[in-house]
Order: structure tokens, then sequence, then C-alpha cells
């Protein structure tokens, strides 16, 4: 009874440490299955099917089940030379490349003579999936080499796939670009099949760890109807693998130069040139790009390395767009539309007698204008140094604000290391270890002309991935890989603190605070194959550790603002012929010739002490946060290869997300319910009462033993 216990001991530890481990989703692997048959439609079982790597000289072996099915259900990416030998039969050989995330299917015909032929599965990849449904292109090496990319950018590629939308860098946000209607945010992107996503930005189609073009060896995307093993979101799953060394040396080095002359002028800016009678001159536009890549063994087929260094620098003028007031403003003098749609100049004397009435007003005591009516003395000096335009594009169309369209110079540096180490000692155990690094530097546009940068950036993320994969047998296969990816970067701005903002206007200084930002991620993942008879059982999860660190004092300044929107609008004078569509344009203008400062911020930061006790922190003082938050996936799933020519492909995944919490415990949260409250609001509100109860909060989160900002939901399961 003992040793049976300990036996059951054993089992359950080894399912643990096969199947259960926390971690799996994309792997950045292939896999390889087939049916053989003689020349009669009879199945073989018992033939070896030997999968050889030709670049690594690697050989994988299995052998056919009684129903004539074999499958190698994980192998590196590469052209792979499978030999079939039976019994009374002579040798088939099939040459084919396998591709990243794309299960090929080479089946067998036997007869008495051998033959050898080459089956280009990366063409037929599409038609060929008989596995699973999961639509989306797999683009090898030789497409990403022979394509053209601005910028020498791999995941571009992913613009080309059917059902892909991507509207470039006009927008920054979720809305970039969507795969089969899912926003970019909701794509999940795994580099080696680690988590290589934007944990900040998610923008669309970009990995935190840059890959360039030397450097990946294959990617697929998933567009939609992704399996099981595939999880985190609901949109576009990438797969990028990095290359690795094989037998032979190679190496190359490179340069690509794209000179400003290449460039077409920006339409505005160019309107702008013309209008000021300048020369039509395009914003300056350079990008050098340079790097080299090399591989090899350092022993023959055993232990291989790859390294690439590529730097890119861009020296180009960003065309920027101002709002600035016109020179009948900077003279105290408004502009108006009338009722018949014409323009009405008021000079600086009409303007002070329509404010006259303010000498005899006071606030709090105080007199409204005590410097007079008309134009503010202190508006004017201060908007003194801003260049005027009467563009009639932006603003008010020209009357008292347009656009001023200038070009900046916003020059950057990046650069980027990748050493990836593979090592097999045999056919049963197979290693790599995987390492980059980043440094880029970015100077932001001018906030108005010949003021320098705004901003000045600053990134180092850096990453390390390594894999273990065993086959203990022929017919189960254990993918076991970690990964640490830092997303860090820091910025620096000019001049935070507290300012008076003159409402619909760029600002004369640029108002730029400071942040830091360290996001680091862990990431496990391992999957179990099994193959028994017709059926490839898969189970894995993955587990993954976020914390995000952020300093900054863009919160940490009081201000002001000419906000006419915050003022008693029915206060404001206004000419009896304007037409009522300039209503809002003119109390605008108004505001700001006037100086009024209807509208003022204070923030107020605190650091939180005890359970009932917070310490007010000074002004400008930076706000520290750190967030973490773990994710938890499991999933099982069954490849069933009914027929020749039928598979069921079905499985279940699960997800946990943890609630994000402050680890120092600076969390708050309303400590009642809100839903109750809002639903009380409503019924009130129906009965013409007014229900408005002082709303208070408390510590909340997991550093305060306390509950987090929403409940977690456990009951995230995923049928497929």
């Amino acid at each position: 009874m003992q040793m049976a216990a300990t036996r059951k001991l054993y089992a359950w530890a080894l399912c643990c440490s096969l199947g259960c481990t926390v971690a799996f989703g994309q792997i950045g692997s292939t896999s390889l299955r087939g049916t053989v048959k003689d020349s009669s439609g009879a199945v073989v079982p018992g033939a070896t099917v030997t999968a050889t790597n030709q670049a690594s000289g690697i050989a994988y072996h299995t052998q056919t089940s009684s129903a004539g099915f074999y499958v190698f259900p994980d192998l590196v990416p590469a052209h792979y030379l499978v030999t079939l030998t039976a019994n009374g039969f002579g040798t088939q050989v099939r040459s084919a490349e396998l591709l990243v995330s794309q299960p090929a299917t080479i089946d067998f015909a036997l007869s008495v003579r051998a033959e050898s032929i080459t089956v280009d599965v990366s063409s037929e990849a599409e038609s060929l999936n008989l596995t699973d449904a999961t639509m989306g292109n797999a683009v090898g090496n030789d497409t990403i080499q022979a394509l053209p990319m601005d910028g020498r950018n791999p995941i571009a590629l992913l613009t080309l796939q059917p059902g892909v939308l991507y509207i470039g860098n006009e927008v920054s946000d979720s809305r970039q670009g969507a795969v089969a209607g899912g926003r970019s945010d909701q794509g999940n992107v795994t580099l080696d099949g680690i988590d290589d996503n934007d944990q900040v930005f998610g923008t669309a189609f970009t990995g935190i760890l840059r890959s360039t073009l030397d450097s990946t060896e294959e990617f697929r995307v998933v567009t939609s109807d992704a399996t099981a093993a595939s999880g985190r979101s609901s949109g576009a799953q990438v797969d990028l693998v990095t290359k690795s060394g094989t037998n032979h040396i190679h190496g190359s080095a490179y340069e690509y130069y794209r000179p400003t002359n290449t460039v077409a002028n920006a339409y505005f800016y160019k309107n702008e040139e013309l209008t000021s009678d300048s020369p039509n001159i395009p914003q300056k536009y350079v990008l050098n790009t340079f790097g080299g890549a090399f591989g090899g063994p350092v022993k023959k087929d055993k232990l291989f390395y790859f390294f690439n260094y590529e730097g890119q620098r861009q020296a180009i003028d960003e065309v920027v767009e101002a709002t600035v007031p016109t020179p009948s403003f900077m003279a105290g003098g408004l502009q108006y539309t009338n009722t018949n749609n014409q323009t009405e100049p008021l000079t600086a004397t009409q303007v002070a007698n329509m404010d006259e009435p303010c000498v005899n007003n006071t606030f709090k005591g105080a007199p409204v204008c005590p410097d007079g009516p008309g134009a503010n003395g202190a508006v004017l000096s201060y908007l003194a140094p801003v260049k005027t335009s009467t563009n009639p594009i932006g603003g008010d169309g020209g009357l008292n604000s347009a656009a001023l369209f200038f070009t900046s110079p916003a020059p950057s540096t990046l650069n980027t290391s990748i050493l990836k180490l593979d090592y097999t000692p045999n056919s049963k155990n197979r290693f790599f270890v995987r390492g980059n690094l980043q440094k880029d530097t970015t100077a932001g546009a001018e906030n108005l002309p010949g003021q320098g940068p705004a901003t000045f950036y600053d990134d180092n993320t850096k990453g390390i991935a390594g894999g273990y994969t065993w086959i203990p047998t022929a017919h189960i296969v254990n993918d076991l890989r970690y990964g640490y990816v830092r997303q860090g970067w820091q910025s620096g701005g000019i001049a935070p603190g507290n300012w008076v903002d003159l409402y619909g206007l760029t600002q004369p200084t640029a108002q730029t605070g400071s942040s830091l930002l360290h996001v680091p991620v862990n990431n496990i993942t391992d999957t179990l194959s099994w193959n028994k008879g017709t059926h490839t059982l898969a189970f894995g999860g993955t587990w993954r550790g976020i914390t995000n660190h952020h300093s900054g004092n863009g919160g940490s300044f009081g201000g002001a603002s000419t906000n006419y929107q915050y003022a008693n609008t029915s206060d404001l004078p206004e000419p009896a012929d304007m037409s009522a569509s300039f209503k809002n344009s003119w109390q605008l203008a108004w505001a700001d010739l006037m100086g009024i400062i209807p509208e003022l911020s204070l923030p107020y930061n605190y650091a939180i002490t005890s359970p009932t006790a917070a310490t007010a922190q000074p002004e400008g003082a930076p706000v520290v946060r750190n967030f973490r938050s773990n994710e938890l996936e499991g999933y099982v799933q069954d490849a069933w290869h009914a027929r020749s020519n039928l598979t069921f492909t079905y499985g279940v995944r699960y997800t946990l997300l943890q609630t994000p919490y402050e680890t120092n415990g600076q969390q708050i949260s309303y400590n009642i319910d809100m839903d109750a409250w809002y639903k009380k609001r409503e019924t009130e509100a129906l009965q013409g009462q007014v229900y408005e109860p002082l709303l208070s909060l408390a510590p909340s989160g997991k550093a305060n033993h306390a509950p987090g900002f929403w409940p977690v939901q456990k009951k995230d399961f995923a049928p497929r």
C-alpha cells in the first residue's frame, strides 16, 4: 500500500510539473502531422517518421499509430527533411518549410520504390491547415527579407493580412489598428512564446521588445478563430520567432539611407508657406538604419549563437500646429462675424468702450478691472513673444486666433541588440536563451518656433527569455519557458509649475512635467502535448506577474484658466449685430483678451499613513505609485483526427485576472455601494427630490486588507 501510494504521488507530481505548471499560450513553435497509407489505401501502422532540421542537423523521430497517423507536436520553425521508412516499402522523403504556429500536414502514400518530393508548405499553409480553424497567414524569412519596408520594421507586414485595418500614426490610441473588428489593445503579442505586450499604451501591432528585420525568422498572426491554446485577449494573436544560429557561419552588414528629397511636403505646412510667400520646401526627413548580424555553431549540431545589432538615426522635422492670436487681437481689438456673415473689426478703443461697465463692478470687494477697461495689459505682455497669424485654418478662422504651422526638429536615436543561444544536446532535450537590450532617445517637438524641445524621452527597455523543451517519448513533449521584460522610460519636461492658461491658445511656454516608468513583467509558460492514437492532447497554462512603477509631477501643480465656459457668460458684452453662430468664438476671445479667470484648479495629493490618516504632499512633489497584478490562465485541448480528411479541434481555456492594487497601500475607493447610491439618486430625481449626500473615501486594496477597485471575475471560461 505504501509503494502504491508513493507511485501515485510521483505520478501526481509529474502531472503537475508537466501539465499544470502555470503557463502556455503561443510558444513560438510549429507542428507536423499526417497519415501514412499504402498503394491500396490501407493505413500503415508502425512506420518510422524522421524530421530533420536542415539548418542544425537535429533529427526527431516518431512512429505511426494503429490508425496510420503520426504527429510532431512541437518543432522549431525551419526547413525540414521528413523521411518515412516502413518494412516492405521504399523510403519516402519530403522537404518542407514549417512556419511558426501554422499546423502543417504531409501525408504519405507508400510504394515499393523510393521517392523524394519537395512540399512547399508555406504557400499551401492556409488551405492545408487541417488541424484547426484558425485564420491567418505565417510569414517566413524569405518574405520578410524580400518585401520593402519603411523603417525595416517586420511587424509592418501584419497590415497586409486579410481582416486587418491600420490607419497609421494619425491616432495613437486603441483605435489605431483593428484585427477582425477587435481594437488594437486587444491583441496579444509574443516573442519566442513569451509575453511581449506593451502594458502601458497597447498600440497596434507593437511588441515592447523591438524585433528587427534581420533578427526575425518568421511570424504569424491569427486574425480569428483562435484555439484554446491562445489566450489573454480576444483580438489578434501575434507570434514572432527570433533567428537561431546554424551549422554554417553566416553574417551580414547593412545600411539604409532615406534622404529628404524623397519626402512630399505636408499639406498644411505647404499652405502656410504659400500664404506667407515662402518657398515650397518640404520638412526635413532623413532616416538612416544600419547594423549587422552574424550566427553560427559553437559546437556543430549542438550549440549555436546568433547576434544582431541595429541602429537607427532619425533627423526629422515634425509639422506642428499651434493656435496663436491674430495681429488685431494683439493690438487690443477684436473681430466678429455679423448676421450677414461679414467680418466686422473693432478697434482697441471700441473694445474698451464695450468694456466700460467693468469699472463699476467689483468681486469680493476688489475692482474687476483695476487697470481700466479694454485689453488686459498682462495678457498682451504675456503673448508678446508669440508669432501671430491670420491663417483662415484653425482658431476662429483667422479673426482673433488662427493656426500657425511650423516645422520643429524632432530627432531620435534607436539602438537594438539581440543575442540568442540554442543548445540541443540530443533529440530529447532542447534549450534556448535570448536577451534584448534597447537604448532610445527622442527629443519632442517644440511648443512654438525656436523654443527647443518641449520634452526629452529616454527608453532603456530590456528583456531576457529562456526555454526548455523535453521529449521523453515519441508521444509526449513538454515545453517550459520563462521571460522577464522590463519596460522602462523617463521623460523630462521644461516648465512644470502653476500657470494661468489662455483658453484656446497655445501657451507661450510649454508646461511639460517629468515622469518615470518601470514596468517589469515576469512570465512563465508551460505546455504538455500528448499524442495518443488519433488524439493530440495539450494541457497548459500561464502566469504573468505585472508591476507598474510610476512617478511623475504632472498632477502636482495648481493652475487657472480663462475658460469662458466657467463664467457667467450673460455678463459678457457682445455686438448687437453679431451672428449667433459666432457667439462661442466671441466669448472665448473676449475672456482671453480681458484676462477673465473663472476657472481655478488646485490638486491635493496625500500619502496614506494609516487606515484613518494621510499626510499632504508639498506642491510640486512627484506622485509615486506602484501597482501590481497577476494573471493566471490554463487550458486543455484535443485535436481528434477522426479520419484522414476530418479533424475535430476543441478545448476550453480559463482566465483569472487579479484586480491591480497599489503595493504600498496608496489606494482609496468609495466606502459606500455606488450602485445603490446611483439608484437612490435616480429614485429621488424621479420624485423631484435632490439626493446629494456627501461621498467619502477610504483606503482600499490588498495592501490595506480591503476590497479592490472591482471584484475579481472568477467565471471566465472560454470554450473553443
